[in-house]
């Protein structure tokens, strides 16, 4: 077994956020985890189950502190069965859950008390639009409210969010308000689709005005192309970078990268997107 302790990354600290997608392989998503030395883990899609036993096992890398959607009795009502869950090498409280978003389950909210300061961590899962049609503007708009303010405290938003469609290397986001043609051409939001436009852009551009800047874009700018999930349609393969970090500048990302092994290993049909910090003291 391979664990670490924060004296071998002293001020670094390593969050991964992952849609492990309801899959029933706990025992190879902790294992691929453990050798990450991660310091805050923030899943999506976990089941109740899968959440008992990622509580019990994260212990083993002294990941001691957890949190789940399971403690709401408001949550998961009808056919929903997946939540999100945090675990944390350092204390943790939950934060209130939000009545904003229509499904509670799909934000899980914790404050960490960690060496350099409190972090607020935010953890989302977005419902895709296909399957849930206004719902997920509905928790986009939800969890901007919740989150379009500014704080006194460390901030990370991270999580699958279905968007954008696609993004250009001169910094266009494509979000699935618009049509994007084969040619590459992007015709305006018209209509409804306008609300679904500003919800998405809300998240994805709008939150850098209150300090939950894109860390992937942040460190590596709109030249990089990667994705982490992806879609086979007609015998072509398509991308999309769905999960993301959001953080505050004061937490000083060094690191972004996504952990491609772990979905072509078939963990999940997901990518983690794990995140190296080196926090500074928060400048008002």
């Amino acid at each position: 077994m391979v664990t670490s302790s924060k004296d071998d990354h002293d001020r670094r600290v390593r969050l991964i956020s992952w849609n492990v997608a309801a899959r029933n392989a706990w025992r190879e998503q902790l294992t691929a985890i453990r050798l990450r030395g991660a310091d805050i883990v923030a899943f999506q899609e976990v089941t109740e189950i899968t959440a008992q036993r990622f509580e019990s096992e994260f212990k083993e890398i002294d990941l001691n502190h957890h949190a789940s959607s399971f403690a709401d009795p408001e949550a998961l009502r009808g056919p929903r069965r997946t939540g999100q869950f945090v675990a944390s090498r350092w204390p943790l409280v939950r934060l209130p859950v939000s009545r904003a978003l229509p499904w509670p389950e799909c934000l899980l909210s914790v404050l960490i008390a960690t060496p350099y300061g409190p972090i607020a961590v935010n953890n989302v899962h977005i419902p895709n639009g296909s399957n849930n049609g206004l719902v997920k503007v509905e928790t986009l708009e939800g969890l901007y409210r919740e989150l379009a303010k500014v704080t006194m405290t460390h901030r990370i938003l991270c999580g699958d969010l279905n968007t954008p469609q696609a993004e250009t290397t001169n910094g266009e986001i494509i979000t699935w308000g618009q049509r994007l043609s084969q040619d590459g051409t992007v015709a305006a939001p018209r209509g409804e689709d306008r609300r679904w436009d500003a919800s998405e852009r809300n998240i994805l551009s709008g939150l850098g005005q209150f300090d939950l800047v894109d860390t992937y874009r942040r460190l590596h700018g709109y030249a990089a192309r990667d994705f982490s999930w992806y879609l086979s349609r007609k015998g072509k393969t398509i991308g999309r970078r769905f999960d993301h970090v959001f953080a505050s500048i004061s937490l000083n990302a060094t690191e972004c990268r996504y952990l491609h092994r772990f979905r072509e290993e078939g963990l999940s049909d997901h990518s983690p997107i794990e995140v190296d910090f080196e926090p500074r003291e928060r400048d008002f």
